[in-house]
């Protein structure tokens, strides 16, 4: 993966290779004997099943995710830098983004070794995993926690970048602002696809007995993912609304001060919203989705 810039070439569908991948895990399983449809009443096999199921959706969305992500980092770059007069710097940026891209895939890469330790100092990793069902099995969660942690990592970090590393040094307020409005764009993109999560997780939990315990789990999880997302986007609109409050002071110190000098300080003004109608039905949207994706889930196993 890296972050490259829009070109005039034809490119394929960024969701070309993640669909490849989504189908490619579950032949795997199959062939493994990982991945077949349960008796009933036999909640082990159904929760491996679940499993296989969720962790394929899992890594076929955040592999969409992170081209997606990378696509418009890039755009978003570009756009900041020409504001700046400073699109020649887009390679440097570009390279120091790709450094610590790779850096969270190390640190990804130690988080879901210790998560495997853990399970197999749990006794969840028994004897039975050393053939070729288990093998696949550990494989594909394996890849699935390493994912997690850097898409994790990913939806706050390239907005933090943009926002500390590239946005000071705009000149024209007009500018700043503009360039404001694409990081703030572009950290509501991330949040909606950590909320696209929440809508594959009820899989997990198809066709099985929730107990109390999970239910709080599950619920805890969620807020904990929507509160690490959304935080970035809440600071934002917390920036514009205390340069609101600045303008205004400045709008009535330059109403004080009209009598005694016929020229007006220049009032540096920050957009009313830095997201649109269509941005706020994009949010209500994902956010209705969530609590219908466990509806849709209790309705097919109904009809089972």
């Amino acid at each position: 993966m890296k972050i490259a810039p829009p070109t005039s070439k034809p490119q394929q569908f960024i969701g070309l290779f993640p669909l490849l991948v989504l189908l490619a895990i579950p032949l795997l399983n199959m062939y493994s004997g990982a991945f077949y449809w349960p008796d009933s009443g036999d909640m082990v096999a159904q929760r491996s099943f679940n499993s296989a199921v969720s962790i394929s959706l899992f890594i076929g969305y955040f592999w969409f995710s992170f081209r997606y992500i990378h696509q418009n980092v890039a755009s978003s770059l570009i756009s900041l830098l020409v504001k700046k007069n400073q699109l020649g710097q887009f390679s440097v940026h570009r390279q120091k983004l790709t450094k610590a891209f790779h850096h969270q895939i190390v640190n990804s890469l130690i988080i879901s070794s210790m998560f495997m330790a853990v399970l197999a100092f749990l006794g969840d990793v028994s004897n039975e995993s050393y053939n070729i069902k288990g093998i696949s099995y550990i494989a594909s969660f394996v890849t699935f926690s390493l994912l997690t942690s850097l898409f994790l990592f990913q939806v706050r970090s390239n907005v933090t970048y943009l926002l500390r590393q590239v946005l000071p040094g705009t000149n024209k307020s007009s500018d700043y602002w503009a360039s404001f409005s694409v990081i703030t764009k572009l950290s509501l993109t991330n949040a909606l696809f950590a909320l696209g999560l929440l809508t594959v997780l009820p899989i997990f939990w198809f066709n099985v007995v929730v107990s109390p315990l999970e239910v709080i789990a599950v619920v805890s999880m969620s807020l904990l993912i929507v509160a690490y997302t959304f935080t970035p986007l809440l600071k934002l609109k917390l920036i514009l609304k205390q340069q609101k409050t600045r303008t205004l002071n400045q709008g009535q110190s330059v109403t004080n001060n009209h009598n005694r000098d016929d020229r007006q300080p220049k009032v540096v003004r920050a957009p009313s919203e830095v997201c649109n109608s269509s941005d706020k039905l994009k949010t209500i949207a994902a956010l209705i989705l969530v609590p219908v994706s466990w509806g849709l889930v209790s309705m097919v196993e109904t009809l089972i």
